[in-house]
């Protein structure tokens, strides 16, 4: 019982991330803030404003960028 609940919390997970991926691509102006990819290289040349809660600007919760789309990240 706990595998099958492990595996609908790493669905979850999954769609959760293809969902801020969306949303980064329907916001293309973000991709000009600085933010570190998921390859380690630093993005962008603006900074990002300050909000009063913190969410992330042009990167998702697993450090996927639009960026990636025309520089895959290589294991």
């Amino acid at each position: 019982m706990s595998d099958l609940f492990g595996r609908v919390r790493a669905a979850l997970r999954r769609l959760d991330e293809l969902e801020q991926r969306r949303a980064l691509l329907d916001r293309p102006w973000e991709e000009e803030f600085l933010h570190w990819a998921a390859d380690g290289s630093l993005h962008g040349s603006r900074l990002p404003p300050v909000a009063k809660h913190r969410r992330g600007h042009s990167t998702t919760t697993g450090g996927w960028c639009p960026c990636a789309r025309s520089h895959p990240v290589r294991p």
